[in-house]
């Protein structure tokens, strides 16, 4: 477990630990359709920093500098103070984890076109433990939401009809045994990954696992090596099956290839990106566009890309874009509207 200082935007400094989840409801079978006219296209985060959603143009991914966001949405419904994950479903509606105060908000689409305060079309509470700081979400191939609880160690799965309205429905699926749950995501197999923060792990459960709740022991589970997963943050998997890992402990990026992800162990990564003059600075949210270029969010603030070219070997390639959102900090999820084509589920 890692902890760190980042000042808040209001008055205050405060020290938090890190944990990421961030999903996208895409894959083959289920492809995402086209943004309706009230989702509008970009790159989406959220900010504990003056809590807000917030959502980048693709013109403004261009080039490097400080950008003003081009959507900027706050809520009544949900503190959205610090770490907090955002995942679409394929009709557009966000999902947010909350952490502070334990919930789930979703917003409709049509509350995503313009900027200020929204009221959260669904909010979803706790109920006997069942939302305990969450932190990460991904949607898996049958639309089910999957929670990551940092605050409990536990992995929750809602069912889509127990997404329809507000409530505190009680999770269909409730996995528990994990340390600090941080990210999830599924690979084209349809495994979900989860990265511990505690234990410094990556674990992966077969979607035959996926059906029942208990004590599960993960199919595959991926260990530290001289340091090769301090405090693992965010992961996403690129079109090629590999797993990228934003570690918050040594400000890089690895990377995993399929094979390496087939059976338990501790392996050196297939390629480790380092820190180039301040570049991977707390690198949490993690998020491929339909290119292959890598977009990595960091809680200090900093959006950066680096293209398909600077991940094929290890090094410290310097991004080839570099942005700062003007007005905000404490970044911790990164998404992309539409979501990029062909991908796993991230």
């Amino acid at each position: 477990m890692i902890s760190f200082t980042v000042a808040r935007q209001a008055t205050a400094v405060v020290a938090f630990t890190i944990a990421l989840g961030c999903g996208y409801d895409s894959t083959t079978p289920y492809p995402s359709p086209a943004p309706g006219p009230s989702v509008r296209e970009g790159l989406w985060t959220a900010s504990g920093s003056s809590p807000a959603i917030l959502r980048l143009e693709p013109n403004q991914l261009l080039t490097s500098g400080n950008r003003m966001p081009a959507t900027a949405i706050s809520t009544p419904s949900a503190d959205l103070f610090d770490l907090n994950s955002i995942a679409f479903a394929t009709d557009g509606t966000m999902w947010v984890t909350s952490q502070d105060d334990s919930m789930l908000v979703a917003f409709a689409p049509t509350s995503l076109d313009r900027s200020g305060s929204a009221a959260a079309a669904i909010l979803i509470s706790s109920t006997n433990g069942s939302l305990s700081a969450p932190t990460g979400l991904a949607f898996d191939r049958q639309h089910r939401l999957w929670v990551a609880n940092s605050g409990n160690g536990t992995i929750v799965r809602f069912d889509p009809a127990q997404l329809t309205s507000s409530g505190s429905p009680t999770p269909a699926v409730i996995i528990s045994g994990l340390g600090k749950p941080a990210t999830l995501a599924f690979d084209a197999a349809g495994s979900l990954w989860v990265s511990d923060t505690r234990r410094n792990k990556l674990a992966s459960f077969g979607e035959d696992q996926l059906t029942a709740s208990g004590f599960l022991a993960p199919r595959v589970v991926l260990s530290s090596l001289a340091g090769s997963l301090p405090s693992p943050a965010g992961i996403a998997f690129d079109a090629d099956g590999n797993l990228w890992v934003g570690n918050v402990g040594n400000q890089t990026i690895v990377a995993f290839s399929p094979s390496q992800l087939a059976a338990s162990g501790t392996f050196v990564p297939h390629v480790v990106l380092s820190s180039n003059a301040g570049s991977l600075s707390i690198p949490s949210g993690l998020a491929f566009d339909s290119e292959g270029s890598l977009w990595i969010i960091g809680g200090d603030g900093a959006l950066e890309k680096f293209p398909r070219t600077a991940l094929v070997a290890t090094g410290a390639p310097t991004p080839s874009v570099r942005i700062g959102v003007t007005g905000y900090v404490l970044f911790w999820s990164v998404a992309f509207w539409p979501a990029p084509e062909p991908l796993p589920l991230n």
